[in-house]
């Protein structure tokens, strides 16, 4: 009996953070394009000949704004990330998409 008990215990905690896991993971969205923002010394937003701003990977990303800080020691790089829309698929919006 013990040993049905403990089994039914880690296969229901199992089920669990399954379910957990999904529903944490269900949202979340990769971001898709990554962009540098330049300012100047009065923290005004700026734009530089020469200089790239746009990228798909966040690493490359901040290995150029480490490039730039060492070439133009007046200005401020930061990265901005622009993530596509969040949509829930629920079953009525499905519904939809197949009615039509």
């Amino acid at each position: 009996m013990r040993k049905i008990l403990d089994k039914f215990v880690t296969g229901f905690f199992v089920v669990v953070l399954g379910v957990a896991w999904y529903c944490s993971t269900k949202f979340y969205v990769n971001p898709n394009r990554h962009s540098i923002v330049i300012y100047d010394v009065f923290g005004k937003e700026i734009k530089l000949d020469g200089v790239r701003v746009n990228f798909q990977t966040q690493n490359v990303a901040q290995s150029y704004i480490t490039e730039y800080k060492e070439r133009f020691p007046h200005y401020n790089f930061a990265m901005a990330i622009e993530a596509s829309e969040i949509r829930k698929n629920t079953i009525p919006r499905i519904f939809k998409k197949i009615q039509r």
